[in-house]
């Protein structure tokens, strides 16, 4: 075989297969084909079914002097004090979009908007505010942005205890060992520790995350 004939082989071969390299650009593009994603996280890539940002409620907000990252974290929504109405599907989808969003700000290095998207998160679903807040937290911490993530991990801190504190809330170990990772990032940034308002951040505190762990999801069934 010349070389030429080699050649016009080789580029038949990967018209016919589709096996061009691809881009940057198309490796971070929305597929159109399904992908399989876990239960709680999706990959930004795989937000094929996702709602655009345009159909979703986002805030606005463009960071100043008077509204910086530090403040817009510092002053988001928390629960209220009754019950958390259940998301509609639309809402979820949107939760999904504008988180997965706000991680990819923060990958690109738009700090301010990751934040944003992030808050307008937690304005559309306030029964997520402590898992959205957490997650932010560890986007920043992730991004070297020590002192934002603890701001971050503090406000998650103090979301997780406000709906604890609502009447009826009984003690769970998913709560409590949320609570003692954010002491346990806390402790790791050299940040000072939350005083618990809630039996369990007052359970966090107190013990160690091993002993928390035997407590809540390694001891033996009861008889």
């Amino acid at each position: 075989m010349d070389m030429r004939a080699g050649v016009s082989l080789m580029i038949a071969g990967l018209l016919l297969g589709g096996c061009a390299a691809p881009s940057k650009d198309a490796d971070t593009a929305l597929s159109s084909k399904p992908r399989e994603v876990g239960p709680t996280t999706r990959s930004i890539r795989g937000m094929h079914d996702l709602p655009s940002l345009s159909s979703c409620q986002v805030r606005r907000d463009q960071p100043d002097q008077s509204k910086t990252p530090f403040r817009l974290i510092d002053e988001g929504p928390l629960p209220g004090a009754g019950p958390d109405r259940p998301l509609t599907p639309a809402e979820a989808k949107c939760v999904e979009a504008l988180r997965a969003a706000g991680k990819k700000a923060m990958e690109g290095g738009d700090i301010a908007q990751g934040v944003a998207h992030y808050l307008s998160a937690v304005d559309t679903a306030r029964a997520l505010t402590g898992e959205i807040y957490l997650d932010l937290a560890g986007a920043l911490d992730k991004a070297a942005y020590g002192q934002l993530a603890v701001t971050a991990y503090r406000k998650a801190w103090t979301a997780i205890e406000a709906g604890y504190n609502r009447p009826g809330m009984e003690v769970a170990g998913s709560g409590v060992m949320a609570l003692a990772d954010i002491r346990d990032s806390l402790t790791r940034l050299g940040a000072a520790l939350p005083q618990p308002t809630s039996e369990p951040g007052r359970i966090a505190l107190a013990n160690s995350t091993r002993k928390l762990k035997e407590r809540y999801f390694d001891s033996p069934p009861a008889r």
